[in-house]
């Protein structure tokens, strides 16, 4: 008897308590596995004096955002595209008004003008392609759009942020010396031995919420597409932005604001070109059976939590340079933190309770 012909056998309740524990397991092996995948990378960037923003944008901002990867593209394969876009949706989400909320919490986060010259536009540009690109459906000519604008603008930002100086560079001088103490072969094994461990974790946190999908959408009678898309925007999305979260408050208390900042600006591009377009390139969703919310609500949620941080970024930057202090650091202080963050939570019961379909 196979594992899930066991799992058929086993009463109601016991198929809901073993779901419940996959998914804690999934999450916290989720969170673990990318922390060590996180730390063999900043482990290896450090070693090799690579620049602070790029280490945010494509190393840490790629490994946080391998569980979201790897979600969507297991879900998409067995047939649960609104799971996988839901989950790429509500990770920008949390990535925005969860991590750099908490991030702002824990220090004034300061903005790298940078990121305000590109990163972010970038990203609403993309946002804005997936709305147009959504309207009349998402097939797989849309999931290549998606991954071939974040591949160019890539090559682009490599080329770019290598030209500056700066490296990642440890406050405490001990952190310093140990991660520049690690041997090539221990940080290879936490880089590779952390991403195969999360794939593990993704397929243990899918199928529990697989489950818990169906059972929900046959208990509330609303349609599957609905509850795999509130699973998807909640509870999934939460779970793979754990990493995100830890990487970027550990940033930020280790005094590294760019690693912090790119991390959730990466992760955002990734998820929005990499992630959704991968998952659409397996399983394509036609117009007629894509839920209304991953057409307009998610896609402009998504859009306004960016221009929320684009705007408060380019007023501060404004307000600085009419005051002629065009040197001083743009910083975002404790009070858009706590903003950030109830608007967090409003999001979140909306979607608990106005998702229907």
């Amino acid at each position: 008897m196979c594992l899930s012909e066991w799992f058929a056998t086993l009463p109601l309740w016991g198929q809901w308590c073993l779901a419940a524990v996959g998914m804690c397991l999934g999450m916290g092996l989720l969170t673990k596995s990318a922390d060590i995948f996180v730390e063999g990378a900043v482990g290896l960037a450090t070693r090799l004096r690579m620049p602070a923003l790029l280490v945010g944008f494509i190393i840490v901002g790629f490994g946080t955002s391998a569980p979201e990867m790897l979600v969507s593209a297991l879900a998409a394969a067995q047939g649960m595209t609104p799971l996988s876009l839901g989950n790429a949706y509500g990770s920008n989400i949390t990535n925005i008004l969860l991590i750099l909320g908490a991030s702002m919490l824990v220090a004034p986060i300061v903005i790298n003008r940078a990121a305000l010259r590109k990163d972010i536009p970038f990203l609403l540009s993309v946002i804005f392609l997936l709305i147009v690109l959504g309207c009349n459906g998402l097939s797989r000519l849309d999931g290549a759009i998606l991954i071939g604008a974040f591949l160019a603008f890539l090559l682009w930002q490599v080329g770019t942020v290598l030209f500056h100086r700066g490296t990642v560079r440890c406050e405490d001088p001990s952190e310093q010396a140990a991660q520049e103490a690690k041997s090539m072969p221990l940080v290879l094994l936490q880089t590779f031995g952390g991403l195969g461990l999360l794939l593990l974790a993704s397929q243990v946190l899918v199928c529990s919420a697989r489950f818990m999908a169906e059972e929900a959408a046959a208990a509330a009678g609303i349609t599957p597409e609905a509850t795999q898309l509130i699973v998807g925007v909640t509870i999934v999305a939460l779970g793979t932005s754990l990493p995100e979260l830890m990487a970027s408050v550990t940033a930020m208390r280790h005094g590294q604001p760019d690693i912090a900042l790119g991390n959730v600006v990466g992760s955002n591009c990734f998820n929005i070109c990499i992630v959704a377009g991968l998952a659409l390139t397996i399983r394509p969703v036609e117009s007629a059976t894509m839920p209304t919310a991953l057409i307009w609500r998610d896609p402009l949620v998504m859009l306004g939590t960016t221009l929320l941080l684009a705007f408060c970024g380019w007023g501060a930057w404004w307000l600085l340079h009419r005051r002629g202090e065009c040197r001083k650091p743009i910083t975002l202080t404790r009070k858009w933190g706590v903003i950030f963050l109830l608007l967090w939570v409003i999001y979140t019961a909306w979607v608990v309770c106005f998702t229907r379909g």
